[in-house]
């Protein structure tokens, strides 16, 4: 417990100096992880398309669906003869001989045609089929708008759990920082009085120097990730961003695991090709459809009045349609389909077998980050206490400068493993949380 109190004593001085500058500069909102995945969610491109894609998808199955309804259609034709229409008839009609015909013309010059047609799908096998098969397309397309969005809360939260390790990497240097000028100080204070050398307040200069440059450099690395977050999160470049203050995790509780957004996909890949084939094979199936027609035609001028007479017509009849013989064609897409459903299953295999793999190997990563932070986090605790017994002694003329520095030293590695450690913790728990398919938790 006092360790932990330690390593979280040295985090807060982050909030400590960030509360001595409050005086000069503006107050940076604090935007939690989840809230940084909503907003991106919201403004990233590549969630955005997807979204769009899904919708697509949705009007595609609204399409097929559209094919069962009836269709209403009117047609308006009006036709002026230059040569009426000529019609054969048998002579015998006229009192001539039999086997023997006479063209007749017939007809009036002008024709006009107004009514309207209506058909409507009975039995079609085929056009059900469409749907299924847009169905089928429209679950894998919100399979991969679920990865797509894994992939942004993936790389989002890589990018927030990075900000979180260079703000305690800050931390870490700042009080680095902050005990080198100290022991600066009392050396100076020495060697003014003769009792330290020159040599010795140049290498605590020299490693002051050193931190600073560090700190400089883990400055421009934590402005660079925030500009990352801003951009994933539509938020304006010079937006005021701060992350949540790192702190040691512990081990997550076990969710309830599911099939992440990849391996669902690849098996919807299956199921699509299967529908694919049903509707080629049943596109060889009969079917029948029924159709109407009403309206009027119009025959003039007619007589000295120029008049034209319209004369009712009407009619419904039903069409069966039976595909006798297409050649092979619909055999080689059957094949063709075929030979991809067999590619899907082996993909989808694939997936399975990597998946697994990289879940065991995520766990043992896991165990073994926990068991590093925790064995640094006593190292730091201790290191810490050797560096304040050593200052002492080193004040009281009982230790050299040298073991000062190796005390020091000794500071630092322990927290650079501390950070390492809690680096490789996060991208464990965030493949874990992506293998068990919970790395949305449960977002709209």
């Amino acid at each position: 417990m006092r360790t932990a109190r330690s390593i979280r004593s040295l985090l807060s001085l982050a909030l400590i100096s960030g509360s001595l500058l409050a005086n000069a500069q503006e107050a940076q909102p604090v935007r939690s992880l989840e809230e940084c995945i909503d907003l991106a969610l919201v403004h990233d491109q590549r969630a955005r398309a997807a979204d769009i894609d899904l919708r697509m998808a949705e009007a595609r199955v609204d399409e097929h669906q559209a094919n069962l309804l009836p269709k209403l259609r009117g047609v308006a034709d009006i036709r002026r003869y230059t040569d009426l229409p000529y019609q054969l008839l048998p002579a015998s009609f006229f009192g001539g001989p039999e086997g023997v015909y006479r063209e007749i013309q017939f007809g009036t010059p002008d024709n006009i045609t107004l009514n309207v047609q209506a058909q409507l799908p009975l039995v079609d096998v085929g056009s059900w089929e469409g749907i299924n098969v847009a169905r089928e397309a429209e679950r894998l397309a919100g399979m991969q708008r679920e990865r797509s969005r894994e992939e942004v809360a993936l790389e989002l939260s890589n990018a927030y759990y990075n900000a979180q390790v260079l703000q305690a990497r800050r931390t870490f240097l700042d009080s680095n920082l902050l005990n080198t000028e100290a022991m600066l100080r009392n050396v100076e204070l020495l060697h003014a009085q003769l009792l330290a050398r020159g040599t010795d307040v140049d290498r605590l200069r020299l490693q002051r120097d050193q931190l600073r440059t560090q700190r400089e450099r883990v400055v421009a690395q934590h402005d660079q990730v925030l500009d990352l977050l801003r951009l994933m999160m539509g938020l304006p470049p010079d937006a005021p961003l701060a992350t949540v203050p790192a702190s040691a995790p512990v081990q997550q509780a076990q969710s309830t695991p599911k099939a992440t957004a990849t391996l669902r996909a690849a098996e919807q890949g299956v199921l699509l090709r299967q529908a694919e084939i049903r509707l080629l094979k049943r596109s060889r199936l009969p079917s029948l459809h029924g159709y109407g027609l009403y309206g009027n035609t119009g025959f003039g001028p007619i007589g000295s009045e120029s008049r034209y007479d319209l004369y009712p017509v009407s009619y419904f009849g039903a069409a069966l349609q039976v595909p006798l013989f297409n050649g092979t064609v619909i055999t080689q897409k059957v094949r063709q389909k075929e030979l991809e459903l067999e590619r899907a299953g082996l993909l989808r295999d694939a997936v399975a077998d990597r998946e697994g793999l990289e879940q065991r190997r995520a766990t043992r990563d896991e165990a073994l980050a926990l068991r590093t932070l925790s064995d640094a986090e006593a190292q730091v605790a201790l290191a810490e206490r050797i560096r304040r017994s050593t200052l002492l002694q080193h004040t009281e003329g009982l230790a050299t400068l040298t073991d000062l520095v190796l005390a020091d030293q000794a500071v630092r590695e322990g927290q650079q493993l501390y950070i390492d450690a809690l680096v490789q913790l996060r991208k464990a728990q965030l493949e874990l949380a992506r293998l068990n398919g919970t790395l949305l938790n449960e977002r709209p």
